[in-house]
């Protein structure tokens, strides 16, 4: 079973971003992709928009592709373009042998 959590930021731009459509958008993956997603706390305190996304499945490929996916969703939802997109995909096995303390 493998895991992934990725932090996607949006590009900048001249207004401001509404929360209520960084919310809407939220929600809309969360339906789609059946995921746990959540606001990054950076936008909350009037930073950069950008959302944090973790899920499992048993395919490593399937959830690098989901990335993908919820990515070009991102982007075709209007809220704007990825700015940045950092990534976290392991197996639970090898992640749970290489934390055992």
């Amino acid at each position: 079973m493998f895991f992934v959590v990725t932090k996607l930021t949006f590009e900048s731009q001249a207004k401001p971003r509404d929360a209520r459509d960084l919310a809407a958008l939220v929600e809309k993956l969360r339906a789609r992709f059946r995921i746990s997603v959540e606001v990054t706390e950076e936008f909350q305190k009037g930073g950069e928009a950008g959302i944090v996304v973790s899920a499992v499945h048993p395919s490593e490929m399937k959830l690098s592709g989901m990335i993908d996916a919820i990515s070009d969703a991102c982007e075709d939802s209007g809220f704007g373009r990825i700015h940045s997109e950092n990534t976290i995909l392991e197996d639970f096995e090898s992640f749970t042998e290489e934390h055992e303390g």
